[in-house]
């Protein structure tokens, strides 16, 4: 009887090790860099999709860049990532705003509104050209990305679920650089890592008029706030307040990262942060696509 007991436990332990081997299945995947047609504009754009079989769909997150960084982010942060999220089954777009890396357009030109409006037009691109089942379609962002990923989840309710690193959230700019947009026709901004960006009145008038509580609270996707405890930029509490203004949410939690920093460390040599926040990301995406 010993014997029989044991065979079956032996038996039932290979089937559960061949199902874990199953689930962490490594995909193979193809990345590609296109120009997508927005009307009046071009969108630069990367795409990285696992290869699967024909007849098989597989979830997809569009993915936002934060303030003056491109579609690859900081330390190629997101070029990381998509790759790692790929080889786990999901596929990802990540694109450039108007003004920003491989776009030709300017950047006086680009509002919220604006990167909202690609961020779908980038969405209807995946889901017409790739094997993406558009019940399973994600957002994430970075830093100013967060923010717009809250934006486009509250205003587009087929994003089925959210994520942001070190996630933006509410007005950061002020009445004195609308003023000065208004008299000059821009305001300069300018940075330590790349050129000066200059925003139009009409960029301020569209961040005004944004109801942050209302279009949190409009959010009904489940939400994954990944915050660094040492991010200096987007404060820890942010998460906070975050996490409360998401009234509607079926599902969120905060993940925090001790010692993470607002780049999640890509300028440090030590990538295990980054690691981190990539990991989360493909559990969250993987429990919620």
């Amino acid at each position: 009887m010993k014997k029989i007991v044991i065979l079956m436990l032996a038996a039932l332990l290979i089937v559960s090790c061949a199902t874990t081997e199953k689930s962490a299945k490594v995909y193979e995947y193809t990345e590609t860099d296109v120009m997508i047609d927005a009307g009046d504009h071009k969108v630069p754009a990367t795409i990285t999709v696992p290869v699967v079989a024909e007849g098989v769909k597989v979830p997809a997150v569009v993915m936002l860049h934060g303030t003056g960084s491109n579609r690859h982010e900081a330390g190629n942060g997101y070029d990381y990532a998509a790759p790692e999220m790929a080889k786990a089954g999901i596929a990802t777009i990540r694109f450039d705003y108007i003004g920003n890396g491989d776009s030709e357009e300017d950047y006086i030109d680009f509002t919220y509104d604006k990167a909202l409006s690609d961020a779908e037009v980038c969405k209807s691109y995946m889901i017409d050209n790739y094997p993406i089942d558009a019940e399973k379609i994600g957002v994430m962002g970075w830093s100013l990305g967060g923010k717009l990923a809250f934006l486009a989840a509250s205003r587009d309710p087929s994003f089925a679920s959210v994520l942001t690193w070190a996630g933006a959230y509410g007005v950061y700019e002020s009445q004195e650089e609308y003023e000065i947009a208004k008299r000059d026709g821009y305001y300069e901004m300018t940075f330590d890592w790349r050129d000066s960006l200059k925003e139009s009145p009409e960029f301020y008038e569209c961040a005004f008029a944004i109801d942050y509580p209302a279009e949190m609270a409009a959010i009904t996707a489940p939400v994954l706030l990944i915050q660094g405890k040492a991010d200096d930029t987007v404060l820890p509490e942010t998460a906070e307040e975050i996490y409360g203004a998401l009234t509607s949410s079926e599902k969120k939690d905060i993940f925090w990262i001790e010692g993470g920093d607002h780049t999640f460390g890509v300028f440090s040599g030590d990538d295990t942060v980054l690691k981190t926040a990539v990991a989360a990301t493909i559990d969250w995406f993987k429990e919620t696509l």
